[in-house]
């Protein structure tokens, strides 16, 4: 979703409950018992944690204290929806909630969208990728955008790693094989650490046999990647890795642009990558 269609989605959102508002302004019971009404307010207050709360906080970095006063109302809406509340009491919790949003949510989308653009479009990554790479990437395109960063990353590593190994594939794998065995053999310089020998049959041995650690310094010692490609991905490896553990780390938009832009350099448009 473009920062244009996530702000008509903030309008759209604004009119819910405006449209609710209006609605309960009429209703003549001083508790609400309607079940139409009831699954509106819990839809309405929903959509706020399924659509809205992440992207704003983690994508257009809004104040943490606008965030933390829409998740109160829409908490407490959500509450109220699971009885029969009153109706006075769910009027002035519509008013506070619809009152400023457009200031509150709308206007800093809306001023951050050109910032947003200098950080890099994150669906040009899909420009002329292979079929299985698209499926990974495409997801973590979504994920970019909605600010679920660390998703973004995990599934840009996965996109990466593919083309890798089906570029060994493609070289075939007796090179892959006598690389890990002559890195083996080495005792001193770069490569002396490296002491795992392969004897890899398919693509699915592979798959399941190689660590991506390993994999990117076969890589460097037959040539794909140089010493300082390898140190750059080797520091993409390292945020996917810081991804898919728990802890504390948190991911900008800077970072997952960042992220993407070396992957696509580096592997995706390197034309020691090309599957074609």
């Amino acid at each position: 979703m473009n920062k244009g269609e996530f702000a008509d989605e903030i309008k759209r959102f604004r009119s819910q409950f405006i449209n609710l508002k209006k609605e309960l302004e009429k209703y003549s019971k001083k508790q609400i018992f309607t079940k139409s009404i009831l699954r509106q307010l819990q839809d309405a207050a929903t959509l706020w944690f399924d659509k809205f709360e992440a992207p704003l906080r983690n994508f257009y970095n809004l104040d943490q204290a606008v965030i933390d006063r829409y998740h109160g109302l829409a908490g407490r809406l959500l509450e109220l929806s699971m009885i029969n509340p009153a109706t006075a009491t769910v009027l002035e919790l519509l008013r506070d909630i619809e009152k400023d949003m457009n200031q509150s949510l709308l206007v800093p989308v809306l001023k951050y969208q050109k910032e947003i653009s200098k950080k890099g479009d994150y669906a040009n990554i899909l420009v002329g990728k292979g079929e299985v790479e698209q499926e990974y990437l495409k997801e973590a395109v979504e994920c970019a955008e909605q600010g679920h960063f660390r998703a973004a990353i995990i599934l840009g590593w996965a996109a990466a790693v593919d083309r890798i190994q089906q570029i060994i594939m493609k070289n075939g794998l007796e090179k892959f094989n006598n690389a890990s065995v002559r890195m083996s053999a080495i005792s001193t310089g770069r490569y002396k650490r490296f002491k795992k020998k392969f004897n890899i049959q398919n693509l699915s041995d592979l798959r399941m046999t190689v660590f991506d650690n390993d994999l990117l310094w076969i890589l460097e010692f037959i040539g794909l990647v140089d010493g300082n490609e390898h140190e750059k991905l080797e520091i993409c490896l390292t945020m996917r890795n810081t991804c898919a553990h728990p802890g504390e780390a948190k991911f900008s938009p800077e970072n997952v642009a960042s992220f993407f832009s070396d992957l696509d350099s580096l592997i995706f448009n390197s034309s020691k990558f090309i599957l074609a």
